[in-house]
């Protein structure tokens, strides 16, 4: 009996934690502390990735009004880092407005405007371009331009872009409507880094 009462009291007056206990406890919280920034980051990036990705849907509308308005082509030209809107033909040399024709139409003329348009594109990211009809995104090369005709009608060629950053761990690949010219999203991945 004595023997007991020396056990019981020996676990009654035990005070603390064991090296297991900490161990565990140490664990569970990094994995949610880890998680939480995952979580936290992710607005982050993915703002970022809309952001970029704003700058080339608000060119493409930009293009097809003024395709539209002006009853030209205009082009839009992607380079690795930046697109360019421009008209498809010098702008000079697409119409020769007559004294009447300038005096009536209250639209400003191409060739007072400033060619190129240029919208930089984060140099964080690479840009993909998978056309109309190829199954694989191909990455930009940074000595060829791709270029992208919208047309008078109001069509464009069907085509995705996707930004792309830490090999592919964030990344956001857009599809542009050949008649609205507005991107949806086909896919978003925002991955932890390692």
């Amino acid at each position: 009996m004595i023997l007991q009462q020396a056990r019981f009291r020996t676990r009654s007056f035990r005070r603390g934690f064991s090296l297991l206990e900490i161990v565990v406890v140490l664990t569970v919280a990094a994995v949610v502390l880890g998680a939480a920034v995952v979580i936290m980051s992710s607005p982050k990036e993915e703002q970022s990735l809309r952001e970029e990705h704003g700058k080339i849907e608000d060119m493409v509308r930009q293009g097809r009004a003024l395709a539209v308005t002006y009853q030209q082509p205009f082009v839009i030209e992607l380079t690795q880092f930046e697109a360019k809107l421009r008209p498809l033909a010098n702008p000079h040399e697409a119409r020769s407005y007559g004294e009447d024709e300038r005096e009536r139409s209250s639209v400003r003329p191409l060739e007072e405007m400033n060619w190129p348009r240029i919208e930089f594109i984060n140099e964080d990211y690479e840009i993909l371009i998978r056309r109309w009809g190829q199954l694989d995104f191909v990455l930009l090369d940074d000595k060829k331009a791709e270029s992208w005709i919208l047309e008078p009608d109001g069509l464009c060629e069907p085509l995705s872009l996707k930004l792309s950053k830490d090999f592919g761990d964030i990344s956001l690949a857009r599809i542009y409507h050949p008649l609205t010219g507005l991107a949806e999203d086909e896919e978003l991945t925002i991955t932890a880094k390692r």
